[in-house]
């Protein structure tokens, strides 16, 4: 019989009046490689309770033997404005630019996971500016992909349920995003 224990850091950097999560970091072994995964927007805090996006993707993750810690960060940061109005008004400021190259910086990989989300004609604008953000690293960037489509998909998608296909950036047209 085996007693195993295991620990998970969480970390969350939100805004003074908890309006905004620009990071949400989860450690389980420091000595292995480190990964961004840039999402849409957070659901909610992260700390205790997670969302169902957060959960596939701690499982996708975990399931990968050289990585031991994630880094979760969104297009927008805002955790209160209702759904149908995150692309709009107080959706993200100029912290969460900030938190997201923080967290490439000190990630090895980085994974573009905001699915069909960024081509709404309201959401294209910070497509833009984030991938011209990481234009400026010297990461590696791979996007989660549709295997059925060749484009970008959100962790809740069916496909990405049952397996994760990462291409890298270079590979792909820009116009799939």
């Amino acid at each position: 019989m085996q007693n195993i224990k295991s620990t998970i850091e969480t970390e969350g950097i939100f805004s003074d009046d908890n309006q905004h999560r620009y990071l949400l970091k989860k450690t389980w072994d420091d000595k292995k490689q480190s990964i961004v995964i840039i999402t849409m927007y957070p659901n909610m805090t992260g700390m205790l309770q997670i969302d169902l996006t957060t959960q596939l993707i701690m499982n996708k993750i975990s399931e990968m033997d050289e990585y031991g810690a994630i880094y979760f960060v969104n297009l927008y940061s805002n955790i209160t404005t209702p759904i149908n109005l995150k692309h709009l008004e107080n959706s993200y400021d100029k912290h969460t630019d900030i938190h997201i190259m923080k967290a490439v910086k000190e990630a090895d990989i980085v994974i573009l996971a905001w699915g069909a989300y960024g081509k709404k004609p309201k959401v294209e604008g910070r497509v833009k500016e984030v991938l011209d953000m990481l234009e400026t690293s010297n990461k590696k960037v791979s996007i989660l992909t549709n295997p059925q489509t060749n484009e970008m998909m959100h962790p809740l998608n069916p496909f990405a349920r049952k397996e994760w296909t990462i291409k890298s950036l270079k590979e792909m047209k820009i116009n799939n995003l």
